[in-house]
């Protein structure tokens, strides 16, 4: 019988610390940046469409028209709200319907999306984040 319950716990023991490893491998894939070209920065001029300040990561959308009339919202990605605090950003730095200069890493897809790089607001305030602020 004692024999039985070791056993048990020794298999309880192990599935748990398979699902804890399981878990862990997401959250390092998570935090990949390898979706985005860090070789090529992009820089556009839009309308604000939407800004999620909240974790675990910020997005701002951002509408851009181009000559033909076509719109476009880039999605684009930055770090999260507590880090971005430090650098000066608050949860109404960018608002709804404002003018944006952005500019980013883009979607090696080639899809509408990007990584965050800085940006200047429609009353001159400009916003970096701190992977971005490195020197290459």
């Amino acid at each position: 019988m004692l024999h039985n319950f070791k056993a048990i716990r020794r298999t309880v023991g192990l599935v748990l610390t398979l699902l804890c490893c399981s878990f862990a491998s997401s959250l390092f894939a998570h935090h990949s940046a390898a979706m985005f070209d860090l070789e090529k920065e992009v820089k556009v001029e839009g309308t604000v469409k939407k800004f999620q300040f909240t974790n675990p990561h910020v997005w701002i959308h951002v509408s851009v028209t181009d000559e033909n009339g076509a719109e476009t919202v880039w999605k684009v990605e930055a770090l999260n709200p507590n880090a971005l605090k430090r650098k000066g950003w608050k949860r109404n730095s960018f608002v709804k319907g404002d003018t944006v200069s952005l500019t980013f890493y883009p979607a090696k897809s080639g899809d509408p999306k990007g990584y965050f790089i800085r940006a200047t607001t429609a009353d001159g305030t400009e916003l970096g984040q701190i992977f971005t602020d490195r020197v290459r």
